[in-house]
């Protein structure tokens, strides 16, 4: 027997005798993982007016700081070759005018793993209730024709049609066309308490989505042609809430994104999504949870600018325009235009203005107590992205988590 062997022998021996326990011996290689900061700042001057129902105007400004962001994120490979691992938390400054208790509202909190082929979310993040970017400054700027609405909230913010918990699983058939299902926890709410303490679960899985995507990157193809194309079913399981009773509603979206250039320092996008929302039963559209769960229809198209000398964006202009209609309701439908503007100053710095008008019918006026609502804003936007220990090459930037309104195609790109 060779001496080496005998001594690591005794070693072991004395490690599982001692104190007259057994051990197991079990190296862990302290790993630094790949870390990555990032952040998003979004102040913007807003100027508000309004045309109420069944008459009178109401007009504000204020400084707007919503949708500005924080984010941490850490990525290790596992021992298979080129899967990894990886966990993200974010914290997001909610609307002030909405019904949210807090200064601050943990938007991503997940973890996952993937490799070239596949990709496995848990946690918290953004739901599979829609397909594309619009180039609208912030989330909620056009909520209502872009997103599936949850039905299992009263409250008035956006977060809880945009975040909620979501174990999602991503298959990728070719390296253009993957599969997604996803298990939704839709975040509940308390109707008699909706400011102070209005989250009634986030944790139960009361919806589903499956979504199938074609999406061929700008480093793939350049030139003209499609650059996305996506179908999703989304599912909800509805608790009684107010005066519906429990039910529950299926909606599809059908989204596609289309090059017209063959410059890239010159692109001319189109972005074009539909919405049709089966519904579930509600007798009238007062409240948000009713407009959430009445069946409707949804179309919301843009046209963008991308001007890219050196194929470096230095400004967008577009123009996005989205029209609603509740079909169970007569005279329930809304029309809506955004032309926005975003000038690069600098890496990650962005001069960003954009003019919002809707108009709503004469029944949806009378349910909201708005006919017609105009929004001028004017702002900056700073984001920045900066990792240490770079070394997991597969993992794309943290800031993938947040919208951008000079990217197009899909909401969530994968990997």
């Amino acid at each position: 027997m060779k001496p080496d062997f005998m001594a690591r022998a005794v070693v072991l021996a004395s490690l599982t005798t001692a104190s007259g326990a057994g051990w197991a011996l079990e190296i862990d290689p302290n790993v630094l993982p790949e870390i990555s900061f990032g952040g998003v700042a979004i102040p913007t001057v807003d100027a508000r007016s309004q045309r109420l129902w069944p008459g009178g105007t109401s007009s504000e400004k204020q400084i707007n700081v919503s949708d500005s962001a924080l984010l941490l994120g850490f990525s290790k490979y596992l021992f298979a070759q080129n899967n990894y691992g990886y966990a993200a938390f974010g914290l997001r400054l909610p609307d002030d005018d909405t019904d949210f208790k807090d200064d601050m509202f943990v938007h991503q909190f997940h973890a996952g793993v993937g490799g070239k082929n596949y990709d496995v979310k848990l946690g918290r993040t953004r739901l599979p209730n829609t397909l594309i970017i619009f180039p609208t400054v912030r989330d909620e700027d056009l909520l209502d024709f872009t997103y599936v609405q949850n039905g299992q909230s009263n409250a008035r913010t956006e977060l809880y049609h945009i975040f909620g918990n979501v174990a999602q699983a991503t298959y990728w058939l070719t390296p253009y066309l993957s599969v997604a299902a996803a298990a939704v926890g839709w975040t509940e709410t308390d109707p008699a308490d909706l400011v102070t303490n209005p989250r009634k679960s986030t944790a139960e899985l009361n919806g589903a989505a499956l979504t199938l995507a074609y999406d061929q990157p700008e480093a793939i193809k350049f030139d003209r042609g499609l650059r996305y194309a996506g179908v999703s079913v989304n599912y909800q399981n509805l608790d009684a809430l107010g005066t519906s009773p429990g039910d529950r509603k299926t909606a599809v979206i059908g989204a596609l994104t289309y090059n017209f250039s063959n410059d890239p320092q010159r692109t001319l996008v189109l972005d074009l999504q539909g919405i049709w929302d089966g519904g579930a039963q509600v007798n009238a559209l007062t409240d948000p949870y009713q407009r959430a769960r009445a069946k409707s229809r949804a179309v919301a198209a843009a046209l963008r600018y991308g001007h890219r000398p050196a194929l470096q964006t230095r400004w967008q202009a577009a123009l996005t325009a989205a029209w609603k209609e509740y079909d169970e309701f007569g005279g329930a439908s809304a029309f809506a235009i955004a032309p926005s503007l975003a000038y690069r100053l600098g890496s990650g710095v962005d001069l960003v203005a954009q003019y919002l008008y809707r108009d709503n019918d004469s029944a949806l006026a009378a349910a909201t107590g708005v006919n017609r609502d105009q929004r001028i804003l004017l702002g900056l936007k700073f984001s920045f992205d900066f990792t240490l220990n770079e070394s997991v090459g597969e993992r794309g930037s943290i800031l993938n988590l947040e919208r951008n309104m000079t990217n197009y195609g899909p909401v969530s790109p994968g990997h």
